[in-house]
């Protein structure tokens, strides 16, 4: 099921909030002409890039901006015990639209970053069935910059963090839409106590 207008950042699964945040769709680029994936089952694993969670320690923190016409928050956790947990609010006309769990964790010699939202109000009932999420590995990670890849064929998205400042958490999300390449950044500022 999909929320008419909701972006998947971290987005997505990845959003954050307040001001400073901006969305900024890239131009779309046509993608060449690819043959269809195989099914799921047969489309091989990428290897893991091998990564701690502490690695990226320095997403932690309240990030805020602004998604159009929506304030968005995150709040991420430091690293123990092979995560990082973090929240995310969507908020428009001073009401709650959507909620995500996140969760970036150890998976061996690598790093995942798994995605859960849910529909505020009675029961926060899921998008994704019980037993599910929205799953990106981790395949990079240079200084600040860390880049995710989704594992469902059938959608694959790239997202990538970067903080070029302890001020700034800049996540771009790029995924297939009607056979183009199209990316929307977003932009963040740290929460001040």
């Amino acid at each position: 099921m999909r929320l008419p207008g909701m972006l998947l950042a971290v987005g997505c699964g990845v959003l954050l909030a307040g001001p400073g945040l901006t969305a900024q769709p890239s131009a779309a680029q046509p993608s060449a002409a690819k043959p269809p994936a195989p099914p799921a089952a047969q489309v091989p694993a990428t290897p893991a890039f091998k990564a701690t969670v502490e690695q990226l320690a320095w997403v932690a923190g309240a990030w805020t901006g602004m998604l159009n016409d929506r304030i968005v928050e995150q709040h991420w956790s430091a690293p123990r015990a092979g995560s990082i947990i973090a929240m995310y609010r969507s908020i428009q006309g001073n009401r709650a639209t959507l909620y995500e769990l996140l969760a970036i964790e150890q998976e061996g010699d690598g790093v995942v970053l798994r995605i859960k939202h849910f529909a505020p109000g009675p029961g926060l009932v899921s998008r994704e069935a019980k037993d599910e999420s929205v799953n990106n590995r981790l395949v990079s990670l240079e200084g600040k910059t860390a880049v995710f890849e989704g594992t469902d064929a059938a959608n694959p998205a790239r997202i990538t963090f970067n903080s070029p400042d302890p001020a700034t958490l800049n996540i771009t999300s790029s995924r297939q839409r009607d056979g183009k390449t199209t990316a929307t950044e977003f932009k963040y500022t740290r929460i001040k106590p």
